[in-house]
């Protein structure tokens, strides 16, 4: 591993995170109230489900899973730092180890892998060999959820540079483009738009709505839709989701 990832993970929590997450519990709590929302239609109904997060971070995925009662869940993170952090917030069955070592030894083994916010901290190469490595690990008709920054949004320049170890960024086309190339079926993408949870929530979701209309009709007049001889793809939240599936 080059020295700045090294350095850079090993203090993520010290050095970043304790600069612009509170890493409270009430934190954890919004999470899951928004995540309760964001994949109701998105991960299995079967509570028994083998799940595991890759990458998973200071746990706030697994924190939602937990509690919204998936009991086959596992996180495995490089830093023991964020951890850490996890693990004071009470989520379970933690391993600090490294994802493709650990994927490696667990082929066909996974209904759901998780993997949030780690695709752009590789690089091309590294990138092909993660898809694979998850499309390896995952059962036969299992599902990925992959989240990233889109580089195609009105600030996707502001995400692809907020932490200094990103490396590539991603349109929603360049990232189904990537799945499918990894042997990925049925690739969808989405974006992480606002959930209603409480009046403040569905006041800033209407307002999105009329914001995701205005920035359409610039695209529309600045770019054409092409007679429907070709499709474009509009994703306009700063970050997004991909599913795809093993055949």
């Amino acid at each position: 591993m080059e020295e700045y990832r090294k350095r850079c993970y090993e203090s993520f929590v010290s050095k970043h995170w304790a600069y612009t997450h509170s890493m409270s519990k009430e934190e954890y709590e919004l999470y899951y109230r928004i995540c309760l929302k964001r994949f109701k239609n998105v991960l299995p109904d079967n509570k028994a489900a083998k799940i595991i997060d890759v990458a998973c971070g200071s746990g706030h995925f697994l924190y939602f899973l937990q509690k919204a009662g998936y009991k086959n869940t596992k996180g495995i993170d490089l830093s023991a730092e964020q951890l850490a952090v996890a693990n004071k917030m009470g989520v379970q069955n933690l391993e600090q180890v490294d994802l493709f070592e650990y994927l490696a030894k667990h082929p066909a083994t996974f209904d759901v892998i998780i993997a949030n916010d780690i695709i752009e901290h590789f690089y091309k190469d590294e990138i092909l060999k993660f898809l694979d490595a998850l499309y390896a690990a995952l059962k036969p008709g299992g599902m990925v959820v992959i989240a990233t920054l889109n580089a195609s949004s009105l600030f996707g320049a502001n995400g692809m540079y907020i932490d200094f170890t990103h490396e590539v960024g991603f349109t929603p086309e360049s990232f189904m483009h990537v799945m499918r190339v990894c042997n990925f079926e049925d690739v969808k993408t989405y974006g992480e738009s606002p959930v209603v949870y409480d009046l403040r929530s569905g006041i800033r979701a209407s307002l999105w709505w009329l914001m995701q209309k205005v920035v359409k009709a610039y695209l529309d007049i600045e770019r054409g839709r092409g007679r429907n001889l070709w499709k474009r793809i509009d994703i306009f939240e700063s970050r997004m989701f991909a599913v795809g599936r093993k055949k």
